[in-house]
């Protein structure tokens, strides 16, 4: 009978308790999108390692949220403050990510960003 009871409470335990969050749902839908899809396209090209994967997106989250919300408040500012804000912010995701990569990974990445900015002019 004990045991009964024992196994019902937990029952109704789980039942009542929330689910763990996954990384990311805290970000808007098309922000999580996105951060997939650098991350992906990133990812190979660079070839990370599966923990390296998962800190990359999750910079990729904070990053675009980052600069979804800078372009949210300053919609009406100078244009010259809108872009040193977002400049320091740019800077800032190539400072993390660049301490997320390996030496190989970090020249792989400075080629691959010199070859898309050469192609973009």
């Amino acid at each position: 009978m004990n045991y009964l009871f024992a196994a019902a409470c937990f029952s109704a335990s789980l039942a009542h308790a929330t689910p763990a969050k996954t990384p990311g749902e805290d970000y808007p839908k098309s922000v999580q999108v996105r951060a997939t899809t650098l991350t992906q396209a990133l990812a190979h090209r660079i070839h990370f390692n599966e923990g390296q994967y998962v800190r990359i997106k999750h910079l990729h989250l904070q990053f675009l949220n980052e600069r979804r919300e800078l372009e949210q408040s300053l919609a009406g500012a100078p244009a010259a403050d809108r872009d040193a804000q977002l400049a320091a912010a740019q800077l800032r995701y190539e400072q993390s990510l660049s301490e997320l990569l390996q030496p190989e990974q970090r020249l792989a990445y400075q080629q691959l960003r010199a070859n898309f900015t050469a192609h973009r002019l």
